[in-house]
């Protein structure tokens, strides 16, 4: 029980700070899976099957059904997934390798949120990624009365913005596993480290690559985009827009990589490494990191320059 209560307790702590702590709070949303999968690893099924319906009962009376169901459907299975792929003892199958479980973590993070949406539809008939109308436009008009031209440009983004649901919620979903998994697997290495259970450890990221098939995918898809009249074939568009996204994400990440390599070549120092990265996350270098992704992908940079050791 020692590792159980204080499980329950970070969790709850990491939901409530979604309500009351605007932007920290996301991030508590997003990790709040987190203390669920370290027990799992450390303590085994049972122990975690009963901090997850102690948090489960909290929840619907504290605060309300809906998040207990938001927590059952949108946060548990991440910690399930993690479990299940740092287990040993199945014997049945294979020990995963660690792109393997987080593609399989990745993916019961999309499954399973993709069923809390559609359950949330069927049971309000809403859907929460289309605002109602005359609210938005209360809403814009108050903010950006005064400017006519940027209230406009905020309407048209709103009204593309549900239609990229399969994109938003592969991101979320990516990026959501990828920070409790690499978590998980420090924590229990840090607070057990003569565990078994642990996450594989991904390789360095320095190193990761993505096939080259995906930037003639982004080439296919750009060029169709110009032929495509969104008048009479919009679902067509919204689906080659979302398509581009899910493309550039996946090419951010490899032009990131490589940057971390070329940082790590010229052999910069940690503090040195984190104020880059830190420059490198500013909206106007995102472009220039695709293209960074693009030439490697194509002309494989890391392999055909060499740092003097």
């Amino acid at each position: 029980m020692k590792r159980i209560i204080p499980c329950v307790l970070v969790t709850l702590t990491l939901i409530l700070a979604g309500f009351f702590l605007p932007v920290l709070g996301f991030v508590g949303l997003m990790l709040c899976p987190l203390p669920l999968a370290v027990l799992g690893c450390l303590e085994g099924q049972k122990r975690m099957g009963i901090a997850e319906f102690t948090i489960e009962l909290t929840l619907f009376i504290l605060l309300s059904p809906s998040m207990a169901v938001y927590f059952l459907l949108g946060c548990a299975p991440v910690a399930a997934a993690i479990y299940f792929v740092s287990r040993t003892d199945i014997k049945e199958v294979k020990k995963f390798t660690a792109p393997e479980s987080l593609l399989i973590c990745s993916g019961a993070s999309i499954i399973f949120k993709t069923i809390l949406l559609a359950a949330f539809y069927f049971f309000t008939g809403k859907n929460i990624f289309f605002p109602d109308a005359a609210q938005m436009a209360l809403t814009l008009e108050q903010l950006y009365g005064d400017n006519p031209e940027l209230q406009k440009a905020v309407a048209q983004v709103l009204v593309i913005f549900p239609y990229l649901l399969p994109t938003l919620l592969t991101v979320y979903a990516g990026v959501e596993t990828f920070l409790i998994y690499v978590l998980c697997g420090r924590f229990v290495k840090k607070f057990a480290p003569k565990s078994k259970n642990f996450p594989p450890s991904l390789p360095e990221f320095k190193t990761w690559r993505f096939p080259v098939s995906l930037l003639i995918v982004a080439v296919i898809s750009l060029i169709m985009s110009y032929f495509v009249n969104t008048d009479t074939w919009f679902d067509g568009a919204i689906y080659l827009m979302n398509l581009q996204i899910v493309i550039n994400v996946f090419l951010f990440i490899q032009g990131l990589a490589a940057a971390f390599w070329i940082m790590d070549g010229f052999k910069l120092k940690r503090r040195t490494k984190i104020f880059i990265f830190l420059i490198l996350m500013i909206p106007f270098f995102w472009a220039w990191l695709i293209v960074i992704g693009m030439s490697d992908m194509t002309l494989n940079l890391r392999e055909r320059i060499k740092f003097k050791s």
